[in-house]
């Protein structure tokens, strides 16, 4: 109202809002800081924020780290509202180290209050160096317990890696909980199987990069996350779980009749039949999708399944022709697949014959999706040495492969670079009758020719003249629009 006058009621409009319309407003201002700003509007909005169902308690301000905790503490003492849908603390990546007994409050809060999602961020010491002695390990460690939520349906635990969690098994249940990570700080083993076997029993996604050997059986868990590298024994019975993600287990036993997903991420262990045990996965011999990174790429692994809906692989081949005819070895026979997903590091050795020894066992193959990572010039730097197989002239052609289901492909991360360029000619001269177009995203990089009309048409030209190519490129940052 004009000159700020009150209605005849005597009370302004802001105050006459419902209380659900002002959360409404308070939730899009983002945090608790700017909706406890909001008291300066109106008598009555100086307690609405702490009625709010959602607190965000995240330094936009750029307030010094002492404040800004302080600033946490009051805001969890002032708030009122009986329960909170969403409580997320996120603490700057370089803010000073905060003590485990700071954040225990804050833990205890959730537990009472917290009747859906919880979110805490504490980052590492910058200090610290990023692999501490055993030593400072043992000296630095603190705990910090985790209390029963009851209400909470969702809590992602992102600490300080010299933490240890404590989780009390005193009484309560975490009742409501569907999804848990937790991530750096250290469990015990036999305290965090207790929690998933016993005490959690909602719980369908569990993440972890954090803990030491576990065995655990559940009836509820589908999607089981394990980052952790110095795991030695894992053992899950899982009778619904549909996803697992497994890095750098030395050994393990699952059983998991309904597993449909197998993401294999290790960096340092080799699949071993003999160590890593699947006692009644896939009985079928089938997975709908199986993800496997460059370092773990066996044919143990790859011919453990008969068929795949989607095979990614992560293609890094080292420089010594042992290393080329070792990927020779580990992907001569592939399992089926409808789509397969490759993500190949040009480093060392060319692109059209890796590309060829794949393809060859694609002949079923539906969608071919080849996202190209760039050397940078390592290829012409540091290549192979000449009597490599990839060097060979019936290595470096396609005409001979036949893809007769194929219908789709995708290139991403596409340059322009003239092994790119002799990669797409090559694919357009396969045996695939039914393949009518290929789709290409630019993207652009420091040293390589931006993309052009006329580089369009170089692309084009080198292709059959029946097969369409389409080229994107990302706008704005944030999305894929058609080039031309």
């Amino acid at each position: 109202m004009a000159g700020g006058r009150r209605p005849h009621g005597g009370e302004d409009h802001i105050s006459g809002l419902p209380d659900d319309l002002l959360h409404v407003i308070l939730a899009r201002l983002g945090s608790a800081r700017a909706a406890a700003r909001t008291g300066v509007l109106s008598r009555r909005w100086r307690q609405v924020w702490t009625q709010h169902p959602k607190l965000v308690l995240h330094n936009e301000d750029e307030l010094p780290p002492a404040l800004f905790l302080d600033s946490v503490d009051a805001a969890l003492a002032a708030h009122s509202a009986p329960t909170v849908e969403f409580l997320s603390i996120f603490l700057p990546i370089d803010a000073p180290r905060v003590s485990a007994c700071r954040v225990a409050p804050w833990l205890l809060f959730a537990s009472q209050r917290v009747m859906g999602k919880l979110h805490v961020f504490v980052p590492p010491d910058p200090q610290m160096s990023s692999s501490p002695t055993p030593e400072a390990e043992e000296e630095e460690e603190k705990e910090l317990d985790i209390p029963a939520c009851a209400g909470a349906t969702r809590i992602e635990l992102y600490l300080d890696e010299t933490w240890r969690l404590r989780i009390l098994q005193t009484a309560g249940l975490f009742a409501a909980l569907t999804h848990l990570t937790i991530s750096a700080a250290r469990v015990e083993g036999s305290e965090l199987s207790a929690l998933v076997t016993g005490r959690c029993p909602r719980l369908k996604e569990l993440y972890l990069n954090s803990t030491i050997d576990i065995s655990i059986r559940t009836d509820s868990l589908e999607s089981l996350c394990w980052r952790v590298s110095n795991t030695k024994r894992l053992e899950v019975i899982g009778p619904r779980m549909e996803r697992l993600t497994v890095c750098n287990i030395e050994s393990f036993m699952i059983s998991a009749p309904k597993l449909a997903e197998l993401d294999w991420d290790s960096q340092v262990v080799v699949y071993d039949p003999r160590r890593h045990v699947f006692a009644d996965v896939g009985l079928d011999r089938r997975l709908r999708l199986l993800k496997i990174n460059s370092e773990s790429i066996v044919a143990s692994l790859l011919q453990r399944f008969d068929s795949v809906d989607e095979l990614k692989l992560d293609i890094c081949i080292p420089q010594e022709i042992f290393g080329y005819q070792s990927f020779l070895n580990e992907t001569n026979k592939l399992p089926i697949c409808d789509t397969l997903s490759v993500s190949i590091h040009v480093n060392y050795h060319r692109l059209v014959p890796v590309m060829r020894h794949l393809l060859r066992s694609c002949s079923t193959t539906r969608k071919l999706s080849v996202a190209i990572c760039n050397s940078h010039g390592y290829d012409l730097m540091y290549p192979c040495p000449s009597s490599c197989p990839c060097r060979l002239a019936e290595n470096c052609r396609l005409d001979d492969i036949t893809l007769g289901s194929l219908e789709e492909v995708e290139i991403s991360y596409f340059t322009t670079s003239e092994e790119e360029l002799e990669f797409v000619e090559q694919l357009s001269r396969c045996n695939a009758a039914v393949l009518k177009k290929i789709v290409i995203y630019y993207t652009w990089r420091p040293n390589h020719t931006p993309l052009t009309k006329e580089s369009c048409d170089k692309v084009r030209s080198k292709c059959s003249s029946n097969l369409k190519v389409e080229f994107y490129v990302i706008s704005n940052m944030t999305r894929w629009v058609r080039f031309d």
